[in-house]
């Protein structure tokens, strides 16, 4: 009997070792926006067959999960965030036998995907949308649609309530768009080309299970959910109240009290991660399926996505605390920064941490370069997940080159972040084989792509290889956090667990100062190690150091520099 036991034990103890049921508790997430990433086939446009190409690149890099913007077909009035088929693939990303491939390709390399579950609204080239004008059942209620509340002294028809549209602001922004054929209104809280589903009819949510089992069928690790707080609206249709009471009303100005963060949507998201738990456990899965969300609201109401013990929502709110960053921290604001989130976090809740995505401006070009290194050490360092932008790695700032007319359509401010990935320093940055892309590339991808920086070891992908690998180890994924504010502009954090000590030291100033040991930090060893540090530190990797009183005066960090110990 005790023959049998052991080898059962041994097999128990192998799976435990293999897998990690809640790996996205520790992910370090690599956001592709596909149009930009690489194009295979010399159209301009990035594809699935690009990203699989450079596969090995993110396994070289040592991110475990990649997060990949709407591949599904799309008019691309919002550039796939208006779906017109939820279980398809835009044939200009490729094919369905494609997205099977980079899923075979990328669990080779253990890499799991996360991809974008658009569920607020579709397009309405949608043959839902296009059956719910003509009241075809079961669709006649899949949108929201509403009688006009009057009609104007011209008989046009007057809008149900003051409610705006995220993409249109002002008096002509109204998230109520007439039709003619049906005679109502339906509500659109982004463009007029994007119709808000109903939520709260039961056809829709079981669409969205059976969208959400299709895609997990293919083998997606996990789903990012897009613009929840606008899932659900009150149901009597009240008017927002002023914000400025007292001020001439137009819709810019409104307090978005009846159609932002309903508390029905939490319910929704309940449901959602009760499929998610029954789906898992029926298929078996020996890891989590994580339900991510885009809350980009106040810390207070973000918390609230987690849901309650007894009634989770969200797996993970994303934190887009530092990625809407706005203004230079002293070493004191930006501790008390940071705790706006860390105090507020639920007991047992795991954290995350975003730098950039495809909806704001890079870092390297709203502060600097410089200011990048130091980010990136926050958000990868810190507890819990990190989620970072394509080309963040390279120091990437972005093309206010980018034209208007290279799109056709839409803003140069939207989509100056998005330009195509540096690969090399040939033709389109590598990017693409063809003579123009969707976007132009940026003027100095000749010196910042990923072949130069292979070659010198100080550069920004380097240090970004230098912080994954640390996330690899016990300390960062489960140590303890303690912060220490060194002077006015040095502020440092440790995480620590058993004997093996990690400390961040970061200069946010603009003079070179001395970094003065606390007692309060009297727990790290004598001697520590450069692991990590930006290039403008004047520290590489592999500096040893002693920390004792009498050395203090010894060690300055230059202005807007970042370096990382370790003390084993």
């Amino acid at each position: 009997m005790r023959l049998f036991l052991i080898p059962i034990f041994l097999l128990f103890v192998s799976r435990a070792f293999t897998f990690d049921r809640n790996w996205w508790k520790h992910a370090s997430i690599y956001q592709v926006y596909l149009r930009s990433f690489k194009d295979n086939d010399g159209d301009g446009i990035g594809d699935f067959n690009g990203l699989i190409s450079k596969l090995d690149y993110l396994a070289e890099i040592g991110v475990n999960t990649i997060y990949v913007s709407p591949f599904y077909p799309s008019p691309m009035v919002d550039f796939g965030y208006d779906i017109s088929d939820y279980k398809e693939v835009d044939p200009v990303y490729g094919t369905m036998k494609d997205f099977e491939q980079l899923i075979r390709e990328m669990k080779s390399r253990k890499l799991h995907l996360v991809i974008d579950l658009v569920i607020n609204h579709s397009s309405d080239k949608h043959i839902w949308f296009e059956k719910s004008v003509n009241k075809i059942d079961p669709y006649t209620d899949y949108y929201i649609w509403v009688d006009p509340k009057g009609y104007d002294q011209n008989g046009f028809p007057i809008p149900p309530n003051n409610w705006f549209s995220v993409f249109s602001f002002g008096k002509y922004g109204s998230a109520w768009q007439w039709n003619e054929k049906r005679q109502q209104f339906y509500m659109h809280h982004f463009t007029v080309q994007q119709p808000d589903l109903n939520l709260r009819n039961n056809a829709v949510k079981e669409e969205v299970k059976e969208i959400m089992k299709f895609w997990l069928e293919k083998g997606v690790a996990g789903f990012r959910v897009d613009a929840p707080p606008f899932f659900m609206e009150d149901k009597l249709l009240r008017d927002n109240p002023l914000l400025n009471p007292g001020e001439v009303g137009t819709s810019a100005w409104l307090k978005c009290k009846y159609n932002l963060d309903q508390p029905d949507t939490i319910t929704y998201l309940n449901e959602l991660n009760a499929f998610l738990k029954e789906y898992d456990r029926k298929s078996g899965k020996q890891i989590q399926t994580p339900l991510l969300g885009e809350t980009l609201g106040p810390v207070r109401m973000v918390m609230k996505y987690f849901g309650t013990r007894r009634f989770p929502a969200f797996h993970m709110p994303l934190n887009y605390l530092l990625r809407n960053m706005e203004t230079y921290f002293n070493a004191r604001e930006l501790h008390d920064f940071l705790h706006t989130w860390l105090d507020q976090l639920p007991k047992n809740k795991a954290s995350s941490w975003a730098l950039g995505d495809h909806d704001v401006g890079r870092y390297a070009h709203r502060f600097s370069a410089e200011y990048n290194y130091i980010m990136l050490a926050l958000v990868t360092m810190l507890p819990g997940t990190c989620l970072v932008y394509y080309g963040v790695e390279l120091n990437m700032n972005q093309n206010n080159l980018v034209r208007i007319n290279d799109l056709g359509s839409g803003s140069e401010n939207r989509f100056s972040h998005r330009s195509p990935m540096h690969w090399d320093n040939s033709r389109n940055a590598g990017f693409s084989s063809g003579e123009k892309t969707w976007l132009s590339v940026n003027p100095n991808y000749w010196n910042i792509n990923v072949q130069n920086q292979r070659t010198y070891e100080n550069s920004s992908l380097n240090y970004f290889k230098d912080l994954m690998a640390l996330r690899k180890t016990n300390a960062i994924k489960y140590g303890n956090l303690r912060f220490h504010i060194m002077s006015d502009w040095v502020l440092a954090f440790t995480r620590t667990h058993k004997k093996t000590s990690y400390i961040v030291i970061m200069n946010l100033g603009t003079d070179t100062l001395p970094i003065d040991w606390l007692d309060e930090i009297d727990y790290l060893p004598g001697n520590l190690t450069v692991v990590a540090s930006s290039s403008n530190s004047a520290y590489k990797k592999g500096f040893k150091m002693n920390i004792t009183k009498s050395y203090p005066s010894s060690l300055l960090l230059r202005p807007n520099s970042v370096i990382i110990l370790s003390s084993v």
